[in-house]
């Protein structure tokens, strides 16, 4: 096991060193730059804030310099702004963990609840229902979702806000949490339903029928655990992309997470935001996939790890 984990953390470093290395030459391929203005910039002052910030050198040498840096701990300035990037990460990610942690646990409440709805009672209405809300869920996109709501609950209703984030406001909470939610709960609902009825139909379960349990007994007991496996794969990756802000919905709700700071930094060629938030984005799903494997051994022990 110990041995695992280590190889798995070593094997991180390729991982981001790849990640790195396309993210900084795609984004010094597009065209612009990040003082490019609708009103022209002296040629002088172009020039001195391109040597401040080292886009003056040639590009593989801006590639080295930002590794070495990297490997220090510094992700660089927002040309923006002035501030450090790792400033700007964590102002933003305070708001968008809170985002982000809240739409999982309803993604992870709802569509385990929906998807075990559906298994128990197949061929059935809950069945039904519960295939429509996967089916329904899944196939809206986040930001028609949150447009629908807002008109609904927000402009019909008057029951909810529509800019801004409060946690423990339901207000503010509601709308950006089942906007941002809702698609992984779908997912998470299809994998528990075709889960559970693989297991519901293994021959552990009859026996236990057999031997007279209750029905709650196995369910609880004999058959969530189970299977909970496969959803476990997915959890990690919905996590992490929600942990890290949600760049449609915060840019729709004028959240001020780390995911509209990443789509502002494009929109202004901030290389330093790009890059920053990219790494940290990739090294939190590097670590939640971590994470979920070393969950399989506590949710199933047969599973073990050399």
């Amino acid at each position: 096991m110990t041995a695992y984990v280590i190889r798995r953390i070593l094997w991180t470093v390729p991982v981001l060193w790849a990640i790195v290395t396309i993210t900084f030459f795609l984004m010094h391929s597009v065209p612009g730059g990040p003082f490019d203005r609708e009103r022209e910039l002296a040629p002088s002052v172009r020039a001195n804030l391109e040597r401040k910030y080292g886009l003056d050198e040639p590009l593989m040498q801006q590639y080295v310099t930002y590794l070495e840096n990297l490997v220090q701990g510094d992700l660089g300035v927002s040309m923006r702004d002035q501030r450090p990037v790792t400033t700007v990460i964590r102002d933003g990610f305070t708001v968008s963990a809170q985002l982000g942690v809240s739409a999982f646990f309803f993604a992870l409440i709802f569509g385990f609840t929906m998807g075990l709805v559906a298994a128990l009672n197949h061929n059935r209405i809950g069945d039904y229902l519960g295939v429509f809300f996967a089916t329904a869920g899944s196939s809206m996109p986040n930001f028609i979702l949150a447009t629908f709501l807002v008109l609904i609950f927000s402009v019909q209703l008057g029951w909810t806000d529509v800019i801004g984030w409060e946690l423990f406001n339901p207000r503010k909470m509601i709308l950006p949490m089942v906007s941002l939610g809702m698609l992984p709960a779908a997912y998470i609902a299809r994998i528990t339903r075709a889960s559970m009825l693989e297991v519901l139909n293994q021959d552990y379960i009859r026996t236990a029928r057999a031997k007279g349990l209750s029905e709650w007994a196995i369910i609880l007991r004999h058959s969530v655990r189970n299977a909970l496996v496969p959803v476990l794969t997915v959890l990690g990756p919905i996590f992490a992309v929600l942990i890290t802000g949600s760049f449609i919905i915060e840019t729709t709700f004028a959240i001020n997470g780390v995911g509209r700071y990443f789509v502002s930094s494009i929109s202004s060629r901030d290389y330093g935001v790009i890059m920053g938030t990219t790494v940290f984005f990739a090294f939190i799903v590097v670590t939640a996939n971590l994470l979920v494997d070393l969950l399989y051994v506590v949710v199933d022990p047969r599973i073990k790890y050399r």
